[in-house]
């Protein structure tokens, strides 16, 4: 089969509006639709990443370029635009929501009107990839929100008195930001500020403990008894919420371990194998928790194909038999590392 990605992507570079990207976002979806074999889905995660990156680029591209031709502030020395959520951990499905942000380097004089190019710069991004089919952040995690557009100065100013409070929404925060990768521009920015961070918050074990804690939650949707709990009431009734129901436990346990074990990576495959050869993970646990990725990113995949809102639920009577043994055995591992996290925070309280 022609890779997904080699389809999409070259049309994306010629790209000159919010519409072209949105017909190639489209194009994915369909492309998609006719190819979800299990056997396929490793190249399809892949192809997913890359068409994803690829329109994000163009857009930040169209974005820049906008802004340049209007002649708005000072365009900063060094600047880049970087992705969180799921598109920083590399593991996007086909209709995500917008996780990003712009960090920039200039002289302190010029701060001020490099701020107004950065301004008006992730305004411009941030609607043309909501024309292209990326929904807003719910939470304002966007470059059009101070507390994600930052100068190197400020944003260490931030993350400074975030490490020092340690409130819960500090906390949230810092888990957000761990996620931060680059995607356009200076690269060299924004794996500075994510390293930094890891190793700011390792040197603080109350504050990395109150996180391990914080990861306990929220509780994977399995009872006892084996019986998957799924929503009670709404529209919603007899679905389970793919990304609650164990995905987002395990991606923030990784999330953990790796600053636990200092590994400043982004991605969350990444961190595992890192995990695993730095002898955090044992070998079986990892598998493990290989598999249950693979299950939760599969399944979300598999029915999320249409654009719009409740596309995480999906009716537990829906999935097909053996899916439903898949992803309960994966919920069973999203708890297991969930538990293995509590004894090394246990540990670090002692």
């Amino acid at each position: 089969m022609e890779s997904l990605a080699a389809k999409v992507v070259e049309r994306l570079n010629r790209a000159e509006s919010a519409a072209e990207l949105r017909f190639c976002h489209d194009e994915l979806a369909r492309e998609l639709r006719r190819c979800l074999a299990p056997e396929q889905m490793k190249q399809l995660a892949g192809d997913v990443v890359c068409v994803h990156e690829a329109i994000l680029r163009r857009a930040f591209f169209l974005a820049e370029r906008e802004t340049m031709k209007r002649s708005v502030g000072i365009r900063p020395p060094a600047w880049c635009w970087y992705v969180m959520g799921s598109i920083g951990r590399c593991e996007p499905t086909i209709w995500t929501d917008q996780d990003h942000g712009i960090l920039f380097d200039c002289p302190e004089e010029e701060e001020a009107a490099c701020y107004e190019f950065i301004r008006h710069m992730a305004a411009v991004g941030v609607d043309m990839l909501h024309e292209a089919g990326y929904p807003y952040c719910s939470g304002y995690v966007m470059a059009t929100n101070k507390r994600w557009a930052q100068s190197v100065r400020g944003w260490e100013q931030q993350l400074s008195s975030y490490l020092d409070s340690g409130w819960p929404n500090d906390i949230r925060f810092l888990l957000i930001a761990m996620d931060m990768r680059p995607l356009y521009g200076e690269a060299e920015l924004a794996e500075k500020a994510r390293k930094a961070l890891f190793a700011a918050v390792a040197k603080r074990p109350p504050l990395l403990a109150r996180m391990g804690e914080h990861v306990q939650f929220p509780p994977v949707p399995l009872g006892w008894l084996g019986n998957v709990q799924t929503e009670r009431w709404g529209p919603y009734s007899g679905a389970v919420h793919m990304k609650q129901s164990g995905y987002v436990q395990l991606t923030n346990a990784l999330k953990w371990l790796a600053c636990f074990a200092h590994v400043p990576t982004a991605g969350t495959a990444e961190r595992r194998r890192a995990l695993e050869a730095n002898g955090v993970l044992t070998a079986p646990l990892s598998d493990a928790v290989c598999e249950a990725l693979s299950v939760y990113y599969s399944i979300r995949l598999k029915y999320s194909t249409e654009a719009g809102d409740g596309r995480e639920y999906v009716l537990w009577r829906a999935l097909e038999r053996t899916e439903q043994k898949q992803l309960k055995q994966a919920m069973r591992t999203a708890k297991r590392l969930q538990r293995f996290v509590a004894r090394r925070v246990a540990n670090i309280h002692a």
